[in-house]
């Protein structure tokens, strides 16, 4: 064998080996064959010490090369090496032992992992039979397999920390690297050329409004009190500036401090934002107005758990970064129908998104092309940890948690999490801010009543008109879509606070604690405007009824013919 496994794999290796020294009658685990394959193996390299090609040759027609051993499932396998250790070209060995002079610096990196592998298929055979001896001892089977753990996690972080051996000049290596984030995305060149094309059509599309857009604020700055719950309406900050996902972003933005946080400056962000803005649609629900009151509610119900005594630590500015970024991206260039009228046609992005999260993963993707667009990194920050193509990720999720089809899983994930943990901090960070994001997304009846019924009226009038497109192309459109079969508002709306909104709402209520009040209350009160309405409605339809019961009485001609 070219060396002891034990000086081949380290410290692990060596303790694995040695506690199971002792499990055979004659003190050592294997058989007969291992023994005579480990002999033959050493009197190769002996053969080949003196290092010639002669004798290299000789030794491998002699002896034969040994046949590189792998173990099943571990990635390899089991083949006669044509060039193996000691008989290949570029290994050396010692003339006195025979052995590769390991460590020294012109040695083929290749060859010390092929005598990696040799040692690790030696090492866990022996394992095996360690195991399966009856005289085995199951503490030392525990230590060791502990052992091969902590050395198979090593080798991971060694997979994921691997060196990057693109060969090309700077220019071409920092286009891969932003394309793929630094990290391997893509497993075919195919893969590849796809997600550009993907990109450069959303780049092309946006292209000429971003152009248009002007990169300053604008002249009249609205003083927002972003920290109360009622101070704000968007529909009046609409009237005023025609800017309110702008206003309502940079805003935030300039109270958080996150200036000091983003290395983009507030100028390049305020041209993203503005982007951003500008690529809303001119929709009755799903526009500018919609994306300023997700950002809006995501990042007061952000602010006010930071302030919570026992959430002292747990919230971070990079994550109120991430958040808020995801709130103001979550609907962008939203056509104005949903999901499920997009795979019923078969549109292009249903198909390119293979009908999963269609406009979820398409917001995405426009807000990161908007903002590679731009040049502005809004997510590069000047702290260590985390990274951006981390922050990316997280703002995709939660981009991605706003899907209706999701809506369950989400809400019992945060359900869940909060009922198994005592402690409010061990809260997966992850969970809580895409129910954070889901939970603003549809968080209107958490407003003020006349705020809410001018947002019930909006979305309903948005619902309608995708009923009306859906029977134009002879599809059936649902209840809610349907002119002549929707319930009323009321009625409607109650479902949708009672079914959708309160079981979401719930968890979120539980960790806030006292700072939900505000929004309780809001609750509550549309919750019972609704009900009056609908009992008023009710009134009405049986007053209705009453009448045309009642047999219309007139007088009969008695004109005679």
């Amino acid at each position: 064998f070219p060396f002891p496994p034990a000086r081949a794999m380290g410290n692990v290796p060596c303790q694995a080996w040695g506690a199971f020294g002792d499990c055979s009658p004659d003190g050592e685990v294997g058989c007969a064959a291992e023994r005579q394959a480990e002999d033959s193996l050493r009197d190769s390299w002996r053969d080949a010490a003196p290092g010639s090609a002669g004798s290299a040759a000789s030794a491998s027609s002699s002896k034969g090369c040994p046949r590189s051993v792998s173990l099943d499932g571990g990635g390899l396998s089991t083949a006669a090496s044509s060039s193996a250790i000691g008989c290949g070209v570029g290994s050396t060995a010692s003339a006195s032992t025979g052995f590769p002079q390991r460590g020294k610096a012109h040695e083929p990196v290749d060859t010390l992992m092929r005598d990696l592998e040799q040692s690790v298929a030696r090492v866990l055979g022996r394992y095996r039979a360690a195991l399966s001896h009856p005289r085995a001892d199951a503490e030392s089977a525990q230590r060791a397999a502990e052992l091969m753990a902590r050395l198979h996690s090593a080798l991971r972080r060694n997979a994921l920390n691997k060196r990057n051996t693109w060969q090309g000049d700077e220019a071409e290596l920092a286009f891969w690297s932003s394309l793929t984030g630094g990290q391997k995305r893509f497993r075919t060149l195919h893969d590849v050329v796809r997600q550009v094309q993907v990109e450069t059509r959303i780049v092309k599309r946006w292209r000429t409004r971003c152009s248009q857009i002007p990169v300053s604020l604008p002249h009249r700055q609205v003083a927002l009190d972003v920290d109360t719950w009622e101070a704000v309406d968007v529909f009046r900050v609409e009237e005023e500036c025609h800017q309110p996902l702008t206003q309502v972003f940079m805003a935030i933005w300039a109270q958080r401090g996150l200036d000091a946080l983003c290395r983009a400056d507030r100028a390049a962000v305020l041209k993203w934002v503005h982007a951003l803005e500008a690529a809303y649609r001119e929709n009755p629900y799903h526009n500018r107005r919609h994306a300023a009151d997700v950002t809006l509610t995501a990042c007061y119900l952000w602010a006010r758990l930071s302030e919570q005594q026992h959430m002292r630590g747990y919230c971070t500015e990079v994550d109120l970064l991430a958040l808020a970024v995801a709130a103001a991206a979550h609907d962008v260039a939203h056509p104005g129908v949903n999901n499920e009228f997009l795979v019923k046609t078969q549109s292009a992005l249903a198909l390119q998104y293979n009908d999963r999260s269609v406009l979820e993963h398409f917001h995405a993707a426009t807000a990161f092309a908007l903002m590679k667009e731009a040049d502005v990194p809004v997510l590069e920050h000047n702290l260590v940890n985390p990274p951006a193509e981390a922050l990316k990720v997280r703002v995709v999720d939660m981009i991605l948690a706003t899907d209706m089809a999701r809506h369950r899983e989400i809400v019992d994930d945060m359900a869940a999490e909060v009922r198994k943990r005592s402690n409010s901090q061990d809260i997966d960070k992850l969970v809580l801010e895409q129910h954070i994001v889901h939970m603003a997304d549809i968080g209107h009846p958490l407003r003020p009543v006349a705020i809410h019924q001018q947002w019930s009226a909006l979305v309903r009038d948005e619902f309608l008109a995708q009923g009306d497109r859906e029977k134009e192309l002879g599809l059936h459109p649902g209840p809610l879509f349907d002119r002549d079969k929707t319930p009323t508002l009321a009625k409607s709306q109650l479902g949708f606070l009672n079914f959708v909104v309160l079981p979401t709402w719930k968890p979120l209520c539980q960790v806030l604690g006292a700072a939900a009040q505000p929004l309780e209350r809001c609750f509550r009160a549309n919750a019972d405007a609704w009900e009056e309405e609908a009992k008023r409605e009710d009134a009405e339809a049986q007053e209705l009824q009453k009448i045309c019961a009642t047999p219309c009485r007139s007088r009969r001609s008695t004109t005679e013919f």
